[in-house]
Formats: C-alpha cells, sequence, structure tokens
C-alpha cells in the first residue's frame, strides 16, 4: 500500500481516527484506508527431465556391452532454482476510518488527506494460510513424432529390399532349359537384426573418427575442416547410440507460492509445499516437505504500542526478519526482509503535516513536525 498524506497542523485534530473492528459502524463523510501486511513469496523452477527408452535397449548389452541404459519411459523431477521475495497487500485486521470532528468546516475537511488508492478499501488473498501454486509451463509429455525426431535412425532401418529367385527347369527333346524369374519385395526387417546393423553403423564410425584422428587417408585437412569433420561424426555417433541407451528431453516449470506468516509460527519450520521426484509439485501427499522458517531479529522490541493507537494517524514501525527455506535437510534460499504484521503500531502527533508511508511496510519516509 502506498499511502500519502498531507495535512496542516492547524487542523489535526479537527479529525478523528478510528479502528475498524468487526462491530464498527462508519459515520458518513469518513474515508477508509488500510495498513499493509507483508507476505512471502515463493518462486520455484522444477527441471522436468522425460526419459525415453531405445528401441533397441534389449541388445545394448549383448551388441554394445553398455549396462548403464534406460530401461523404460519415465519422468524424473529436480529442483533447479528457487528465489524468495516480499510483497505486501492490505491488512484485514488494521483497517481505519478518518472522518472530521463536528466543529470541522467543510474546507479544512477538503485539504487534511489525500490517498492514491492502492491497498484502500482492497482485500487480496486473504483466505488460508497458503495459496495453492501457479505453473506458468504445461507439462506435456513427448509427442510420438518428437520421439521418432530423437530415434531417426530407427527409420531407416526399418526395411528392407527382398529379392527371390525362382528357377523353372524347361525339357525340349534333348534340350534342358532353366528359366529364372526374379520376385522383389519390400519387408520389414527383425528387430535383432536392425539392432545389428545399427551396431556395425556404429563401429564403423567409430572407426571412420579414429582413421580421421590419426590421418589415415594421408590428406593435409585444414583445421576447421578436421574439426566440422569429427563434430559431424561424433553427433551421427550419439544418434545410432540413443538407439540403445535411449535419450533424455527436459523442460523447465515455472511455480509461485505466496505464504502468509503468523506471529505463532514465528521461529517454526513450516512445511510450504512438497517436492515429489516422480510426480513433481504437491500441495499433499508424497515428496519431500520443502519448508519455510522466519525469525524476527527482535529491533522493535523497545518500543511500545497500543493495540489501536489513540490521537493521531496510525503507521507501521516494520520488523526485521531472516526468512530461509530448507530442502532435504539444506538451506536452499535466504533472504532478509521486514515485516509490517510483526513490527509495531505507533500514531501520528498533532504536530504532523507534509507526510508519507512506504507503499510496501506502512512505516514512515517523511514527515514535518511543527512546534504548537
Amino acid at each position: 500500500m502506498y499511502l500519502l498524506v498531507f495535512m496542516p497542523a492547524i487542523v489535526f485534530s479537527q479529525v478523528k481516527v478510528t479502528h475498524m473492528d468487526a462491530g464498527f459502524k462508519p459515520e458518513k463523510g469518513g474515508v477508509v484506508y488500510a495498513l499493509p501486511r507483508t507476505l512471502v513469496k515463493v518462486d520455484v523452477v522444477i527441471a522436468r527431465k522425460e526419459l525415453v527408452a531405445g528401441p533397441f535397449r534389449s541388445y545394448a548389452e549383448e551388441y554394445l556391452g553398455i549396462t548403464n541404459y534406460i530401461h523404460a519411459n519415465s519422468v524424473e523431477y529436480s529442483l533447479k532454482d528457487i528465489s524468495l521475495s516480499a510483497v505486501s497487500e492490505p491488512d484485514p485486521d488494521q483497517y481505519y476510518y478518518i472522518s472530521p470532528e463536528p466543529k470541522t468546516s467543510r474546507e479544512a475537511w477538503q485539504t487534511i488527506l489525500n490517498l492514491n488508492g492502492v491497498g484502500i478499501i482492497t482485500s487480496l488473498n486473504t483466505s488460508g494460510e497458503l495459496k495453492s501454486p501457479a505453473p506458468t509451463a504445461v507439462e506435456n509429455s513427448l509427442s510420438p513424432d518428437e520421439i521418432m525426431q530423437i530415434f531417426s535412425k530407427y527409420a531407416d532401418l526399418n526395411i528392407f529390399e527382398k529379392v527371390d529367385t525362382v528357377a523353372k527347369t524347361i525339357h525340349l527333346d534333348t534340350m534342358t532349359i532353366t528359366n529364372y524369374t526374379f520376385h522383389t519385395s519390400i519387408t520389414e526387417k527383425p528387430l535383432k537384426v536392425r539392432a545389428e546393423e545399427a551396431a556395425r553403423m556404429l563401429k564403423n564410425i567409430r572407426d571412420s573418427r579414429y582413421n580421421l584422428l590419426i590421418g589415415y587417408q594421408e590428406i593435409n585437412y585444414s583445421e576447421g575442416a578436421l574439426k566440422f569433420m569429427n563434430e559431424e561424426l561424433l553427433a551421427l555417433e550419439q544418434e545410432y547410440l540413443s538407439l540403445f541407451t535411449g535419450a533424455s528431453s527436459t523442460t523447465a516449470l515455472q511455480y509461485s507460492f505466496i505464504y502468509i506468516p503468523a506471529t505463532g509460527s514465528l521461529g517454526s519450520t513450516v512445511p510450504v509445499f512438497k517436492l515429489s521426484k516422480s510426480a513433481g509439485i504437491q500441495e499433499s501427499g508424497s515428496g519431500e516437505n520443502i519448508s519455510i522458517r522466519i525469525t524476527t531479529s527482535g529491533n522493535t522490541a523497545g518500543i511500545s504500542s497500543t493495540a489501536v493507537p489513540s490521537g493521531g494517524l496510525p503507521y507501521r514501525m516494520p520488523e526485521s526478519a531472516e526468512v530461509k527455506l530448507f530442502y532435504g535437510g539444506n538451506v536452499v534460499a535466504q533472504a532478509s526482509m521486514p515485516f509490517s504484521q510483526f513490527g509495531k503500531l505507533a500514531s501520528l502527533p498533532a504536530g504532523a503535516s507534509d507526510v508519507s508511508f512506504d507503499e510496501n511496510t506502512g512505516g514512515l519516509k517523511r514527515v514535518k513536525l511543527v512546534a504548537e
């Protein structure tokens, strides 16, 4: 909330400030404003890794001696990044009603208060202790076309041309004639045959890279040409290798949580959400907690405060606090920030004028005092 107040000292005593509780009935001709409270925003980036098993995985160990390959399609989630920030909203317990005293003139009342409207007669996200996550990325699995694009060489090995020879013998008197007929057809290769061909191609590619690097061709290639050919062979090798080992695709998912801290939870570790390695972000159920802990510094401990300040316009004296996020027993994010609702309330004296308040904390930014 940003509250801007201009009050000539000579008319400050001509207004009445009342805390609005549940039974308050406002009079006519008054103005309502609210002091802010501080919320904690948790921004999370989750890495979603989709593992796709290769079509020749069953022959990875037999033909290549590879045991570390993807056995089945699956999805894995992990924490990539997390950060903390402070946001403010009107405090539902700190609404005030400003009204003129009976003897205040119309001209004086028109110059007492100016508000820019932010946080006044407004309430945001006040239900519940914790807001639900709002992902900005959609969790989509790889489509069949995308999978085939990863294993592009799989289609190259799918079919082959089969030629059948039919021999027909013809006897004419004392002559014997053999007539040969060729039948050509296209048929699908068995998976094992295709795996053998892929393994053979993989060996040929590696042999070609070896011969290129040792200069077997006895051709004086330039450094740029050698680098280009080597990179192309490496890329081709990886394409054929992925047919056995599998491939993966990683997507970044963004979430935001708004946590409303309560006085009773200060110093305690409170779960915010769960992260499951197999299911991702969870509000409940399986997964490991990502928890928050807020520890106040006590910088306002020496300031006296009343529940409803009297005599002047109320404002905030924010309390500094350390905020930490825990995951897996480790601190994954921390920040220091002021909290409006954990601080103290104070009120302006009668001689105050030209007053401005911080839009986020409700604390004083500027005040002019006039001696009586």
